[in-house]
């Protein structure tokens, strides 16, 4: 099928779900729970929301932990960056409280056409200051899906290229995949998992967030493993 295609085959979808609930097995021993997507969610925007339930202080730390990058890096399959994940957690951390901490407790109430706009904006943004380059698409969007999933990005995938789209056309990709969503969004809506990592009130986030955005139907678009 083609990889552009808006329906996403059985054995795909049922894949994406083994993805979502249980331990990646590339990363470690192939046992850590942190590896499911699930867990990725839980990890990076419940992490975020725990932080601003907290005033945002975490004590001196990064509000994303370095070990957290690691298993995003391995389970999504991006490519070396050239910056370690403890100055890739710095950077991040400085992107986060200039980018999404003054605007965090807003960004569920944005119209329609502004989350597009902002997601586009929010890439090329990211990309600048925490890869400081224009050809980062895969990671940037990729690191953005899992730590702001009520904003809809697109995962960029490799395969665009080929398909005539720049890899440093992020909104050309955007469009295309805005498109492509409307398509999906009826079988998407009959595969929607549970929740099942972290505490109650974990679960709970997860659950509210699967139910009120549309972060599931993007991630059955990308099919990124």
């Amino acid at each position: 099928m083609n990889a552009l295609s808006p329906v996403v085959p059985q054995a795909a979808t049922i894949e994406l779900l083994r993805h979502w609930q249980q331990p990646h097995p590339d990363f470690t021993s192939g046992q850590d729970k942190r590896s499911s997507e699930n867990a990725l969610l839980v990890l990076l925007y419940g992490g975020l929301e725990k932080a601003a339930r907290y005033g945002w202080l975490n004590a001196g730390r990064t509000l994303i932990d370095k070990t957290y990058l690691r298993i995003l890096w391995t389970t999504q399959q991006l490519a070396p960056t050239g910056i370690s994940f403890d100055e890739l957690a710095a950077r991040l951390d400085g992107f986060i409280r200039r980018e999404l901490q003054p605007h965090w407790d807003t960004l569920d109430g944005l119209e329609h056409d502004a989350r597009h706009e902002l997601a586009q904006v929010l890439v090329d943004q990211l990309q600048a200051q925490v890869f400081q380059s224009t050809a980062q698409l895969e990671s940037a969007t990729a690191l953005l899906f899992f730590l702001c999933p009520q904003i809809p990005v697109f995962a960029y995938e490799s395969t665009a290229n080929a398909k005539g789209i720049p890899a440093t056309d992020y909104p050309g990709w955007h469009q295309s995949c805005r498109q492509r969503l409307i398509a999906l969004l009826p079988q998407a809506c009959g595969t929607t998992p549970s929740a099942t990592y972290g505490t109650a009130q974990e679960q709970q986030l997860i659950t509210r967030l699967l139910a009120q955005s549309d972060w599931w139907p993007r991630r059955l678009l990308s099919r990124r493993r």
